[in-house]
C-alpha cells in the first residue's frame, strides 16, 4: 500500500472518523474522544503510572518492509512493554500523528486500527490525542496511562549485591530482522520469524503482573535498547555491578541463522541491538528458580539466569565460555553519531566491543 497518494489527508474529516470508529468510554471514564482533554476517575488504592513514547519513519520503519497497521501495533506495544516494566496494567492511550500533506486517510486510519487493536488486547482503549501536518516523515507519538497497586510497583532501582540477573524470553530477533529489512537480498529461511519480532514484539504484561505479585523481585525493566545498554542503566540506577556469561544469553534459533547470513554475531546483536522488549529482572539465588517457574507455568514464556549483580566498584564486565572478563560493551543510544543511518542496525558494529581486550 502506498500512504502517499496525488490528494491526501484533512485534519477534521480524519478526526470524524477516528471519533466515530473509537469513541466508546470504559470503566472510569468520564469524557473521552471528542473534547479538549480526557477525563476520568483515579483508581482507589491505585498509583497512576504514565509512560510516553515516539515512532518516526525513517528511524523505527520503513514503508518499503511494513504496513501502516504494523507500525501501529508497534507503536502500542512499545509504551505497553513500558508499563510491563513497573508491574502495571495499562488503562488509556493518548496518540498524536504527524502526517505528512499527501497521506491517505486510509493509511492513517490503518495505523491507528493496528494501534488501538494492540491496546484492546490488553485492556486497554484510546482517549484522545491530535494530528497535525508534517512537513518530513510520518511521526506517532503515544501517552499511555495505566494504574499498579502500590505495594506492586517495580523499578530500575533495587538490585541487591549477590542478586542474580534474569531476562524473560530471547534476545537479538527484532535486530536481526531490521538487519535483514535494510537488505532485503539476504536469503534466509530465518528472514520471516526475525521480522515478526521487528514488526510484532509481545510486550510482557502478564510476566510482569506474576513477577510483581511475588514480592520477590528487586529490580525491573525491558529491553528496549539491547541488554548491554538497559543492564546498564538498571545497575546504575541500583548503585551496583554485574556480571554477565555470554553462553546465558537466550537467542532464539532463527537469529542464529540470520546472523550467520549476515555476517554477524548473534551475541552482538542480542546485546547491542534492541526493541527486543524482553523483562529483565533481579532477584534472589533464592527465589530465582521459583520465580522463573512460576512464569513459565503462568504465561509459557521461559526465563533465563544471565549472571549476578557485584558491588558497584567491580563494574559491569562479560565472561566468555573459555573464561576470559571483557569490559561491558556500551549499547545502543539515540543520538549516537557513531550510527550513521537508520539502515546501519543497533549492534551491526559492536563485534570489536563484544571481544574487546580485558
Amino acid at each position: 500500500m502506498n500512504p502517499r497518494p496525488a490528494r491526501g489527508w484533512r485534519e477534521f474529516r480524519l478526526l470524524a472518523d477516528i471519533r466515530r470508529r473509537w469513541s466508546r468510554l470504559g470503566p472510569g471514564d468520564r469524557l473521552g474522544l471528542g473534547d479538549d482533554a480526557a477525563a476520568y476517575r483515579p483508581e482507589p488504592g491505585q498509583l497512576e503510572l504514565v509512560t510516553c513514547d515516539a515512532l518516526g519513519e525513517g528511524v523505527h520503519w520503513d514503508f518499503a518492509w511494513c504496513t501502516p497497521r504494523e507500525v501501529g501495533r508497534k507503536a502500542a506495544a512499545v509504551n505497553l512493554s513500558d508499563l510491563a516494566a513497573m508491574g502495571g496494567s495499562p488503562r488509556r492511550a493518548y496518540v498524536s500523528l504527524a502526517l505528512p500533506p499527501r497521506t491517505r486517510e486510509r493509511a492513517a486510519l490503518d495505523l491507528l486500527a493496528g494501534l488501538t487493536g494492540e491496546l484492546a488486547r490488553h485492556g486497554a482503549r484510546l482517549a484522545g490525542g491530535d494530528t497535525v501536518a508534517s512537513s518530513g516523515p510520518w511521526w506517532v507519538s503515544v501517552t499511555l496511562q495505566g494504574v499498579v497497586p502500590a505495594a506492586q510497583l517495580l523499578t530500575r532501582a533495587g538490585a541487591r549485591v549477590g542478586d542474580v540477573v534474569l531476562v524473560t524470553g530471547q534476545l537479538g530477533g527484532a535486530a536481526a530482522g531490521l538487519a535483514l529489512a535494510a537488505r532485503p537480498r539476504v536469503r534466509t529461511r530465518a528472514r520471516g520469524a526475525v521480522l515478526r519480532r521487528l514488526l510484532a514484539p509481545e510486550p510482557r504484561l502478564a510476566e510482569a503482573r506474576v513477577l510483581a505479585r511475588s514480592g520477590r523481585v528487586h529490580a525491573l525493566l525491558d529491553v528496549s535498547d539491547g541488554l548491554a545498554g538497559d543492564l546498564r542503566r538498571l545497575c546504575e540506577a541500583s548503585r551496583v555491578g554485574a556480571r554477565i556469561h555470554a553462553d546465558r544469553v537466550p537467542l532464539a534459533p532463527a537469529t542464529r541463522r540470520a546472523a550467520h547470513a549476515l555476517g554477524q554475531d548473534p551475541l552482538a546483536l542480542a546485546l547491542s541491538g534492541g526493541e527486543d522488549y524482553e523483562l529483565l529482572f533481579t532477584a534472589s539465588p533464592a527465589h530465582a528458580a521459583a520465580l522463573a517457574a512460576d512464569v513459565l507455568r503462568r504465561t509459557g514464556t521461559p526465563v533465563s539466569v544471565l549472571g549476578e549483580i557485584l558491588p558497584a566498584r567491580r563494574g559491569l564486565r562479560l565472561v566468555h565460555p573459555d573464561g576470559r572478563e571483557v569490559s561491558w560493551p556500551q549499547g545502543w543510544e539515540h543520538g549516537d553519531s557513531r550510527r550513521e543511518s537508520p539502515e546501519q542496525v543497533k549492534g551491526e558494529q559492536v563485534s570489536r566491543r563484544v571481544t574487546a581486550k580485558p
